[in-house]
């Protein structure tokens, strides 16, 4: 997630396809924040009026006409760079919150309820810093089923960069959710409990919210009850993540195997995508699936990181094969080591605390470049591809 403002001590505003109902609550919720044009323009006159204006923020109504609001938000992105761009709707709607930041929108809000939320929009639009306002990097792990190893993978990989960074781990799996058990920690408020604020946390509450691992990692837990997890809303979640973005260096998303709404909008919103397969075909078919439903929502291949645990020279499925019909790299491998792997586990410690020099901890390390920009290490040496057709019948259908 990037967010980088103009460093205005005012926000200046332009508001777009609004009636009069919705100017009225765009003034009552903006009155202290910004100075309001006395009307709105129509969507044919706004790429001319934004470009003219350069404004900080643009509110466009999405309800009455959903998709003209989507195309205007791709327009004024390539037209006028930088411009902050908030959805304004008279409902809460998942697929049309997704549907709206992966065409643009910083926020979408819903008034009054969002009030907070568009005022933090436009604050942050008037005053962030111009130079190195970068948010950090959000990089959300998805295993290609269960079991490959995806919560593994992310809490030591987060363990891995919080020795020289500011890192959050960040538990998204509301099904069965383990990285609070992966690193044997307590969770302080776990996610369940900000939820229900979300529209109120900042990175100072969230902060104040996570367990602190003995690497220095920052951890939002889930629940030990699962009774408290209630139903999770996207754009809750995408406030959470919005936060640890701005507060921290590096914010990694364990979202387990399953899809729901918290997964999907941490696709949307994540700068890289690491999908954890194992070289089987049940793993290799599994994260071919997902590809193919991830870019279905709109994910880009180019922010996907392909990732094969369980590694070895000997495995059914080589790094060839996958490559070949999944048609995405494989960056990297983590090898087979299920000795030092299972005490990891079981006694809740990091792989390197088992044993620092095992291939399992070394590959970890390595994993650290898939996070940097055109970081992609080069997996091991392998057999060639399999000949013959059973794999070309194994991926031949969507």
């Amino acid at each position: 997630m990037r967010n980088v403002g103009k460093g205005r001590t005012a926000a200046s505003v332009v508001l777009v396809g609004l009636d009069n109902e919705d100017m009225g609550q765009v003034r009552e919720a903006l009155a202290a924040e910004a100075v309001l044009p006395s009307a709105s323009v129509s969507f044919g006159d706004a790429i001319e009026v934004v470009r003219r204006g350069r404004p900080d923020v643009v509110i466009i109504g999405i309800s009455q006409a959903r998709e003209g609001a989507l195309a205007l938000a791709q327009a004024l992105l390539k037209e006028v760079p930088g411009t902050a761009l908030v959805a304004l709707a008279d409902r809460s709607d998942a697929d049309a919150i997704l549907a709206a930041l992966r065409s643009g929108y910083k926020e979408y809000v819903v008034l009054p309820d969002d009030a907070n939320r568009l005022r933090q929009a436009v604050h942050e639009a008037a005053f962030a810093p111009s130079e190195g306002g970068e948010q950090g990097l959000v990089v959300a792990m998805v295993g290609a089923k269960g079991g490959v190893g995806c919560t593994l993978l992310c809490t030591n990989l987060a363990a891995e960069l919080a020795g020289i960074h500011r890192v959050i781990c960040i538990d998204l799996d509301f099904s069965e959710g383990d990285v609070a058990s992966m690193l044997d920690v307590t969770p302080k408020d776990p996610i369940t409990d900000l939820l229900p604020r979300a529209d109120r946390v900042d990175e100072r509450m969230l902060t104040g919210s996570v367990a602190v691992h003995k690497s220095k990692l920052h951890v939002l837990a889930q629940p030990n009850e699962l009774d408290r997890i209630q139903e999770v809303r996207a754009d809750d979640v995408y406030a959470i993540i919005h936060a640890a973005a701005k507060g921290y260096q590096f914010a990694l998303l364990d979202c387990g195997s399953h899809w729901d709404e918290a997964v999907a909008i941490s696709l949307s919103v994540a700068d890289l995508v690491v999908i954890v397969t194992t070289p089987d075909v049940v793993s290799v078919r599994d994260a071919y699936r997902r590809i193919k439903l991830f870019e279905s929502q709109g994910l880009e291949r180019d922010r996907i990181r392909l990732v094969v645990n369980r590694y070895s020279k000997t495995a059914f499925v080589k790094n060839a094969d996958i490559e070949t019909n999944l048609q995405v790299k494989v960056v990297a491998t983590v090898a087979n080591d299920p000795a030092t792997v299972d005490i990891a586990i079981n006694e809740g410690k990091l792989i390197r605390t088992v044993n620092k020099k095992s291939d399992a901890a070394r590959d970890i390390s390595t994993l650290v470049a898939v996070l940097t920009e055109g970081g992609e290490p080069q997996a091991p040496p392998e057999e060639p591809a399999s000949s013959g057709g059973f794999f070309s019948r194994i991926f031949s259908r969507g």
